[in-house]
């Protein structure tokens, strides 16, 4: 996910509070959003047997050339969508300087929400589908159960999702910082560190991910998941940021299919956390997920 990496690059750039996030606004009142978006052209027509245009979220690891990182990373499964006579539409959201994702995770999901929107009026279709890798689905979680998204929601059908959360050590890589008796995860996690302001101002998405943030702990409270979404999960036991596997994305709801990949395609190898969407049967399991009635 090369989340640190990223974090202390955009962390000297533009600030982001970096307090616990926000329950309910898309950003606080008054504030205007500091963050931008990447939106593909709405121009194609979905085929009568797959009519939900599929919203496409990255996570992290979209940083630098945002567009060609994501376009990279979902190859396999935009061409599936394509195949099967369905609209893929990557959308890159909470931008911040070089990095996907940095912003709020209630911003973000605000700008879902619009996006989500224009797909609807452009299209006419009654509903999208989403798919979603790493942090997009914490992104489309708060959507759907804070921002009113489920009426225009058939599937959520997530890689790798942001669910519980993870530790700061796993976010960050166990990268450290010297001459910090207290380390990275030390300050990630101290939100009364006054260098949590420094290192980490910028990314809030970032934060928002971790485990017992006021964001997870939001989603999770009375369950996750909204009527009338059907929700699909697919971790890999090969995951080294979202930690412990499986525990930190799979939807405790008896409704949602959980899975790990390893289990599903034994003969696939083990696979990690980043690399998970660009696997050929990853992205076929996304493909049966859609087709699914």
């Amino acid at each position: 996910m090369a989340v640190m990496a990223a974090a202390l690059a955009v962390g000297m750039g533009q600030a982001v509070g970096v307090g616990q996030a926000g329950a309910m606004p898309v950003h606080p009142p008054g504030t205007q959003p500091v963050s931008g978006t990447l939106e593909p052209a709405l121009d194609c027509v979905p085929a009568p047997e797959q009519p939900n245009p599929v919203v496409i979220l990255g996570g992290f690891g979209a940083v630098g050339d945002i567009r060609a990182t994501l376009d990279k990373q979902m190859a396999g499964i935009t061409g599936g969508i394509r195949d099967i006579g369905g609209c893929p539409l990557i959308f890159g959201y909470g931008i911040i300087g070089p990095m996907q994702a940095a912003a709020p995770v209630s911003e973000s999901a605000g700008q879902l929400r619009d996006f989500v929107t224009k797909v609807l009026a452009a299209t006419g279709a009654p509903k999208v589908d989403i798919v979603a890798h790493s942090s997009g689905a914490l992104i489309a979680n708060y959507y759907l159960k804070f921002l009113h998204g489920g009426p225009s929601v058939d599937r959520a059908v997530y890689l790798a999702p942001v669910t519980a959360g993870t530790n700061a050590a796993t976010l960050i890589g166990g990268r450290d910082l010297p001459g910090s008796p207290d380390g990275l995860a030390g300050i990630l996690t101290d939100a009364t560190n006054p260098l949590r302001d420094t290192v980490f101002r910028g990314v809030q998405g970032a934060l928002d991910c971790l485990a017992g943030s006021q964001v997870t702990t939001a989603l999770l409270a009375g369950g996750l998941t909204v009527p009338g979404v059907h929700y699909s999960v697919l971790a890999t036991r090969g995951d080294q940021v979202l930690t412990p596997p499986g525990t930190a994305s799979f939807i405790d709801d008896p409704t949602v299919e959980n899975d790990f990949f390893e289990d599903l395609y034994p003969d696939a190898g083990l696979s990690t956390h980043a690399t998970l969407p660009m696997h050929p049967d990853a992205a076929g399991w996304v493909i049966e997920r859609l087709l699914t009635e």
